[in-house]
């Protein structure tokens, strides 16, 4: 919070300075003169940040895919990943991150397998684990 009254105070000062050249948007965010920025904007500011920093560049949509596979892979349920991910619909999310839930289930009964231990009967159909 601190941060952003700072920001808030800057964009303030700046607006005084400007006077009518100030365009009022309802903003945090805006361009020098208070205009909206374009959709572009933050992906560009932090493509910048990276080749400053001698980051890596991933795009937005990497981390979103990133925060999608995390959450699944952490045992997360479809209804929640859908509604952190902002999709109507849990399908939706089904279709995009299927690759995700098939390998996660694959390591959950991956995980069952390794504590039964071999050679366990069971006794209603005699399966025999080998």
């Amino acid at each position: 919070m601190d941060c952003l009254v700072k920001w808030k105070n800057l964009q303030d000062a700046q607006r005084e300075k400007l006077g009518t050249q100030w365009i009022d948007t309802d903003r945090l965010f805006t361009k020098w003169n208070g205009d909206y920025l374009c959709r572009a904007a933050p992906s560009h500011f932090f493509h910048k940040f990276c080749d400053r920093t001698g980051m890596r560049y991933v795009s937005n949509h990497s981390m979103r895919h990133l925060n999608a596979s995390l959450l699944v892979n952490a045992g997360v349920d479809i209804k929640t990943v859908q509604s952190c991910l902002g999709h109507s619909t849990p399908t939706t999310t089904l279709q995009i991150y299927l690759h995700t839930f098939q390998s996660a289930q694959t390591r959950a009964m991956d995980a069952v397998a390794e504590v039964l231990p071999i050679g366990t009967k069971f006794p209603k159909n005699n399966i025999r684990i080998a």
